[in-house]
């Protein structure tokens, strides 16, 4: 243990053990010393301590008092850290503050008095129409303490009044008054009031944990955007006393040349068409369009095949008909049995 610790840890045995009292004078630093055995820089350091944690009054020229010893003033250091960790620990203290302030609201409706009352309502009726964030965040503070301090514990009171730091609450109400909502918060604290009016514990209850869950959500809420010019304050463009001809457009980059494609050929069975004056054009014919197929019922039966005459060569070589038959080719079955060559009888 260092020697410092040492001598805080001696000083707060004196006050636990009653040997220095709140409002007490400390003894000469010399005597202090020599009764606890510490030199007098290190005393001189532990002092400086206690000072700052408001459990010590050091008063140049006069001596080093005891102060109050006060819940409520203890609890100042609590606020020096929050004040310092509200930013990384923004969630974690509105956590604290929910679970404690619901219990408070509802100890101060069984135990509020007159005064109190009256109190909270010229808290709430002192709020000015327009009131600014930092107006707004210190009537919170004030109703939220004057809340605290009707449940009649002074360690909670003081509890609460450190939990929320200046810059924690006037960010809150930034928001609130970005949004638009201080009427509607302030109605939440009307309510809180008309339930500790009326002496009902569970209704203050369950009025401040709305409220303060919807601090909550305020705070996490994102700042809103400042806003754009206004119409009215853009100003209107110049027009100039000549006219001023149009600044001609920068050409477009031209576009990288691209080589034409080649379309593949297809050969074709079609006939070929020529230019030569010698031979004669070949047009192919046009696609005749095959005529629709009757159904099977209205089809006619196909007509008997007729025998063709003799072709004209065939019939000057051959005119007799039992010649023309031995040239003819057999189309029927009587012309394949007269091919035939006969037996002898």
């Amino acid at each position: 243990m260092a020697v410092t610790d040492e001598a805080i840890t001696k000083i707060k045995e004196m006050l636990i053990s009653g040997q220095l009292k709140a409002g007490d004078r400390l003894p000469p630093e010399n005597e202090l010393s020599d009764q606890l055995g510490l030199s007098r820089s290190s005393l001189r350091e532990a002092v400086k301590a206690l000072e700052l944690i408001r459990v010590l009054d050091v008063r140049r020229g006069d001596g080093t008092y005891v102060t109050s010893l006060e819940p409520g003033l203890l609890t100042e250091t609590m606020g020096f850290m929050v004040e310092i960790h509200q930013e990384s620990s923004s969630a974690e203290l509105l956590e604290v503050r929910r679970i404690l302030e619901p219990g408070a609201a509802a100890h101060a409706a069984g135990r509020i008095d007159s005064r109190s009352v009256a109190a909270l309502r010229k808290c709430l009726e002192s709020v000015p129409s327009g009131a600014s964030a930092a107006d707004l965040a210190s009537h919170d503070f004030t109703f939220h303490s004057l809340i605290a301090r009707a449940s009649g514990n002074p360690y909670l009171a003081g509890l609460l009044d450190s939990l929320t730091g200046s810059a924690l609450r006037l960010r809150t109400w930034q928001r609130i008054t970005e949004a638009g909502a201080v009427e509607a918060v302030l109605g939440e604290h009307a309510a809180i009031l008309e339930a500790l009016t009326l002496g009902d514990a569970e209704l203050a209850r369950s009025l401040m944990t709305v409220h303060v869950s919807s601090a909550e959500r305020w705070l996490r809420r994102p700042p809103a955007e400042a806003p754009g010019p206004a119409a009215a304050d853009v100003p209107a463009p110049v027009t100039a006393a000549f006219p001023v001809p149009p600044t001609p457009a920068a050409p477009a980059p031209a576009a990288a040349a691209v080589p034409p494609r080649r379309t593949p050929v297809r050969r074709s069975s079609k006939p070929r068409v020529t230019s030569d004056p010698a031979r004669p054009l070949t047009v192919p014919a046009p696609p005749v369009a095959a005529a629709p197929k009757e159904p099977a019922a209205l089809q006619r039966p196909a007509a008997p095949r007729e025998a063709h005459p003799p072709a004209p060569q065939i019939a000057r070589i051959a005119p007799d008909p039992a010649v023309y038959e031995l040239f003819a080719m057999p189309s029927t079955p009587g012309q394949k049995a007269a091919r035939k060559p006969r037996r002898p009888a």
